[in-house]
């Protein structure tokens, strides 16, 4: 099967005769393929004339209202890709741009060596081709400041260096990926976005954060038609150089070490999960930080909290004490011969009537703060909810316990409303950054959005504290959904306290908790908690089998 993701924006003039030459060609080629169209905030007609392709062509439309930007655009085809292909391993992934600059007519030229056992077929445009890089003269056929800036690009980036190492034209976007790399790549970098660059820096990005995990890269000569595109260029000087100066930067020491080492293998060593390097034949780099958003993945060395930890917190609604809160790391439980740490938050009060009593418990994994399981029972204006998950990272899969349902999980890190807020206090949060996290346990929850407000001060009855604004969004009803505008206050020190957290509750207003006393809980590491009843039972809640789980599930039925 053959992916062609095409990201698009404002192309009604071109994005038909592309759709209906890529049909073209690829009946003559006789391959099984899919057309995969993420239409970016298009304000034109782009959008009515794909629903019409619909009926001719294998096609599927993704997008948002709102633009997000070609490196966005390109990571959403790539993980919707991911989640749909069948056989990894066999499978083509390929990128082509909506402005017919990429020709349909140079697919075969990919697909021959990709055929032949190479898992990246990057294209190297034909310098005689219209709009293709030429020698001294730059592009023939483009505007002036594209030439220059591409100029500009490959010599920040050392293209002389990439075209060695066998990448083709880093700023080239034409090019086919086997699925499986595409799906290790996404895999490791885990929290993180895949492309933090757009427009060509993208191009770059994305070879570089490939390239690691295929075992073969190679070339294919390509057509680059400027001369065809309707539009004006999208390509602006200045912001390109400095996108392209920002992915420099990112990578210490680009311009020296060995000739010929391209800059995918450079970037590849600071990338989290590198360690495909050595498979590749080539010795590990030291990690580098990849900007702000480089945050650790597979591991969390060193956490915020101790075991023990005991928050208390005082319950307001809107001014009025209303109840109190805890938020405990009581002790490290075994789920499935796995050590985890059980956090515990309960949240208890009540205001004119309004009544809260809920109960959140989570089992994080030691070292990467994985949540293995989680169970929620929250009692909220005289309404119930009961649930209780198994989750099994290593088969993609949660097993619901109270309704016994399975169904798969979107990741292989997957978090949960407690853990996402202990895997938050080890970011780095940087003021102005915008953290997106796509491993909410639910698919329909992703991406859970981490915005870095501001600093702040604030006084509470455990002292005052320096504290980072954050606003948590998890896209699914709960303490932190989108409609709730949540707020959380984390000390600016190395324990990353919860100082301050407020969320808006309908019909009631705004719910907060101050922190009131830091204490130490009588930690204990317990010997087993292999299954859901015996975990159930070590923090005094009914287990799911027994009479207390079939009435939250039959309290859920009706």
């Amino acid at each position: 099967m053959v992916y062609i993701c095409i990201p698009t924006r404002d192309e009604d003039r071109t994005i038909g005769v592309l759709l209906w030459k890529i049909r073209s060609v690829m009946q003559e080629l006789g391959r099984d393929y899919a057309v995969l169209v993420f239409d970016d905030g298009s304000t034109d007609r782009t959008r009515s004339l794909l629903n019409t392709y619909k009926r001719f062509l294998p096609l599927t439309i993704l997008g948002r209202k709102r633009p997000v930007g070609y490196g966005a655009a390109l990571e959403h085809l790539f993980r919707t890709v991911a989640a749909r292909t069948r056989y990894p391993k066999r499978d083509a992934v390929v990128v082509m741009q909506g402005d017919f600059t990429d020709h349909p007519g140079d697919l075969d030229a990919l697909f021959k060596p990709f055929e032949g056992g190479a898992d990246i077929v990057a294209g190297k445009p034909e310098p005689d081709a219209p709009g293709a890089p030429g020698g001294a003269s730059g592009t023939a056929g483009s505007p002036w400041h594209v030439r220059l800036a591409r100029r500009l690009g490959g010599a920040v980036l050392g293209r002389a260096q990439l075209a060695e190492a066998g990448s083709g034209d880093p700023f080239c976007g034409y090019r086919a990926y086997r699925a499986v790399v595409v799906r290790k790549a996404l895999e490791a970098c885990g929290d993180g976005p895949l492309l933090e660059r757009s427009g060509w820096a993208a191009n770059a990005e994305l070879m570089a954060k490939l390239t690691p995990f295929a075992r073969r890269v190679a070339e294919a000569p390509v057509r680059v038609r400027y001369d065809i595109r309707w539009r004006r260029s999208r390509v602006r000087l200045l912001p390109t150089v400095a996108e392209i100066l920002r992915l420099r930067r990112s990578v210490r020491g680009l311009r020296g070490g060995a000739p010929g080492l391209a800059l995918s293998l450079l970037l590849a060593a600071a990338w989290p999960g590198g360690g495909a390097l050595a498979q590749n034949g080539v010795s590990a780099k030291p990690k580098l930080l990849l900007d702000s958003l480089a945050t650790p993945v597979h591991s969390v060395s060193a956490v915020p909290f101790e075991l023990g930890e005991d928050l208390r917190y005082k319950v307001k609604v809107m001014v009025f004490t209303a109840g109190e809160g805890r938020m405990t790391v009581a002790r490290i439980d075994t789920v499935r011969n796995a050590p985890a740490y059980a956090a515990e938050w309960h949240i208890q009060g009540g205001f004119l009537g309004y009544r809260i009593d809920s109960k959140f418990y989570s089992w994080m994994d030691t070292e990467t703060l994985v949540s293995r399981r989680f169970m929620k029972d929250q009692h909220e204006g005289g309404r119930k909810r009961y649930r209780e998950y198994d989750f099994f990272p290593e088969e993609r899969r949660w097993h619901r316990i109270d309704y016994d349902t399975t169904a798969t999980l979107p990741t292989s890190l997957p978090l949960d409303d407690v853990s996402f807020v202990y895997y938050a206090r080890t970011l780095p949060l940087v003021v102005g950054e915008t953290y997106t996290l796509n491993r909410y346990f639910k698919e329909e929850g992703n991406p859970v959005v981490i915005k870095v407000l501001r600093k702040d001060r604030r006084e509470v009855g455990a002292g005052e504290f320096n504290t980072i604004v954050v606003q948590p969004s998890i896209r699914t009803r709960g303490l932190f959904s989108e409609g709730g505008h949540a707020e959380i206050h984390f000390s600016d020190d190395e324990r990353r306290l919860i100082v301050y957290m407020k969320v808006d509750l309908p019909l009631v207003g705004t719910l907060s908790l101050h922190l009131e006393e830091i204490g130490t809980a009588a930690a204990a590491v317990g010997d087993t908690a292999a299954t859901a009843g015996e975990s159930a039972a070590a923090i005094g809640v009914g287990a799911p089998g027994g009479r207390d789980g079939r009435e939250a599930a039959a309290r859920d039925r009706r």
